[in-house]
């Protein structure tokens, strides 16, 4: 019988397997978590700043630190929740350090860029002008909305693991899902809503 490489089989492990096979010291299970999840990290640390660099210098540095400490380090419900809250801790004190960064409110009112239309309607073949459209509207939020409505419907987070990442309450996320989709709904053409909604899992 041909044996399977442990790298091979790992591609079609779940997460939380991949985590415990980690965390018992599997530098081919981290090596597969990293694979995973780096370029996700990477487009999420981007909505912070644009600086590239200073994105993947953070990332490196959880990574560094999760590798060092992998004996120490907890279970987990969700492997992905944990890297992006170790990642978004890690890149804030980065980001604190920039001399022209003061805090971060600035970071996300100046820096957080704008969504395409293609991470709204992803998988979905949608003419440019319903893409401008999207686009538009979703800039059109302030910049923390913008983070909520991100962590919902395009990481899929819930509401009270966004909750945890945001260091506010559950209820203050409902709270600002309900303004955002309402700020949508007083501008947004009744199709491409309906669309965005349907997209979301809100209906």
């Amino acid at each position: 019988m041909t044996r399977i490489p442990l790298e091979k089989r790992l591609v079609n492990v779940d997460d939380q397997q991949c985590w415990a096979e980690y965390r018992a010291g599997s530098e081919a299970a981290f090596t597969e978590l990293s694979r995973r999840y780096y370029r996700k990290l990477v487009h999420y640390g981007l909505k912070f700043t644009s600086d590239v660099q200073v994105v993947e210098d953070a990332l490196q540095d959880v990574l560094v630190h999760l590798w060092l400490h992998r004996q120490s380090v907890s279970e987990t419900p969700s492997v992905k929740f944990y890297l992006m809250k170790a990642f978004r801790h890690q890149l804030f004190k980065s980001l604190k350090r920039l001399p022209t960064l003061t805090s971060e409110e600035d970071r996300l009112g100046s820096e957080l860029p704008e969504f395409s239309a293609e991470e709204v309607l992803i998988q979905q073949e949608e003419t440019q002008q319903q893409q401008y459209k999207v686009s538009q509207l979703l800039a059109s939020l302030p910049p923390r909305q913008r983070e909520v409505m991100y962590l919902r419907y395009y990481q899929d987070l819930r509401v009270d693991e966004i909750a945890q990442l945001l260091s506010i309450k559950p209820q203050s996320v409902s709270n600002i899902l309900q303004r955002s989709l309402a700020n949508l709904r007083e501008n947004w053409h009744l199709i491409i809503l309906s669309l965005f909604l349907a997209l979301a899992g809100v209906c």
